[in-house]
């Protein structure tokens, strides 16, 4: 069933232009079918009362356990192309709370400002779709693209940046986060193309992030940070 996320309260349901538009050209809904919106967190089945102007009826709360218990931040370099697009796609998918852009010393891509408050937004549009179409209850957001001087801004309770350089021998990633408790909240950082510099790698260790090995392969940007969140994902689940 058909997801959405709306916003003000049970009495005034308020939907997005773009939302709209999707129930009314694209899906061709009709008074009477049904949809699920999410409105505080909370998942409601509504019935669609009339369709244009939009109005829906809530017929029941559904409860739904589909979070994990940890607030999950991933910290990524920016990286060439669309690669972002498909990172924030799936991290969204895979559980993140939050996602915040990093600009490394091997970051190519350039953003200015005004460039900046538009990506972000574009960012948030990616995230809210991959959100209701994998049955996310909350939102998570694209907070920001820093320098890399400020993830520090960024630490939870455990901190872990994925360096090809960290030994395999020094104990494992499953270790790690086996060690993580409900509840208690995490950050990743990946680099983007050519990964960190070891200045890098100095300063987040100094900061609190530890190394982790991804395992004996090296792996591509967008494909070293689906990884990690995907075992991440697994593990919390269990």
């Amino acid at each position: 069933m058909q997801r959405y996320f709306v916003t003000g309260d049970i009495d005034n349901i308020s939907f997005t232009e773009g939302d709209i538009f999707h129930i009314q050209k694209v899906m061709r809904f009709k008074s009477g079918d049904l949809i699920e919106i999410v409105l505080s967190s909370k998942v409601y089945l509504t019935k669609i009362e009339n369709v244009n102007p939009l109005k829906v009826e809530i017929i029941e709360e559904l409860e739904e356990k589909r979070e994990l218990e940890n607030d999950i931040t991933l910290l990524y370099c920016l990286p060439k192309g669309d690669k972002l697009d498909l990172v924030i796609q799936k991290a969204t998918e895979l559980g993140v709370k939050n996602i915040v852009g990093v600009i490394s010393s091997r970051t190519i891509v350039k953003i200015d400002e005004k460039d900046k408050k538009r990506k972000i937004e574009r960012f948030n549009k990616i995230i809210k779709e991959a959100a209701e179409q994998s049955k996310r209850v909350n939102l998570p957001e694209f907070i920001d693209i820093i320098d890399f001087k400020d993830i520090c801004k960024y630490l939870s309770i455990h901190n872990f940046i994925a360096y090809e350089g960290e030994a395999l021998n020094d104990g494992t990633l499953f270790d790690d986060l086996n060690k993580i408790k409900k509840n208690e909240s995490i950050s990743i950082l990946v680099g983007a193309e050519g990964g960190f510099s070891l200045s890098e790698v100095k300063l987040a260790n100094e900061i609190g992030f530890k190394s982790v090995s991804l395992g004996k392969l090296i792996l591509r940007s967008e494909t070293a940070a689906i990884y990690f969140l995907s075992v991440l994902s697994f593990m919390l689940s269990r």
